[in-house]
């Protein structure tokens, strides 16, 4: 039996690695029209699978972070995902700070919490100086979380997958040289 390893825990939350048995509840997410309206489009299955293989179990391999599992520590429901994974930005390469939610848990806090939590691990445990969230100009709710968990937001351009330049909103938090 696999060890599940987890990586932190909030108020309510837990956040651990995901599992393949987390798979179809995440691709439940990634299926799902209002989930994704933000993103050009919807993942199936196999993309979806596709997707964590990159941003969580290879990623846990060669970077020792990547998307992770966000467990309600109550009913131990999966809500989510929630993690620290490598994206393009301006600078080149960054750890960037991204959440997915079921829209059950829209509008309770968790992304908050959960976004709060990793960032506040980026600092202490991993060791990262700046972390980034890349959110879509349209994506308000985003905006809402990525607003209260970072420092500061600015404008950037970015190829989207059909090679157009987009702008998105770069939220920044940097941790402070004091601490």
């Amino acid at each position: 039996m696999a060890i599940i390893r987890e990586i932190l825990r909030s108020d309510r939350l837990m956040l651990r690695e995901i599992t393949v048995a987390d798979l179809p509840a995440l691709e439940r997410i990634f299926g799902d029209p209002l989930c994704m309206r933000y993103y050009p489009s919807v993942k199936d299955a196999a993309a979806t699978r596709d997707f964590l293989n990159r941003l969580a179990f290879e990623s846990y391999e060669k970077n020792g972070f990547g998307l992770w599992a966000m467990i309600d520590r109550k009913s131990g429901d999966l809500l989510g995902d929630c993690g620290i994974t490598l994206q393009e930005t301006s600078r080149g390469m960054e750890p960037e700070l991204g959440y997915h939610l079921w829209p059950d848990y829209w509008g309770k806090g968790y992304a908050t919490e959960a976004a709060t939590a990793c960032r506040n691990h980026a600092f202490s445990v991993m060791g990262l100086l700046r972390l980034v969230s890349i959110v879509s100009l349209a994506n308000l709710p985003s905006q809402k979380v990525a607003g209260r968990v970072h420092q500061r937001r600015e404008i950037f351009s970015k190829q989207n997958a059909a090679g157009e330049t987009v702008e998105r909103y770069l939220y920044i938090s940097e941790k402070n040289s004091g601490e």
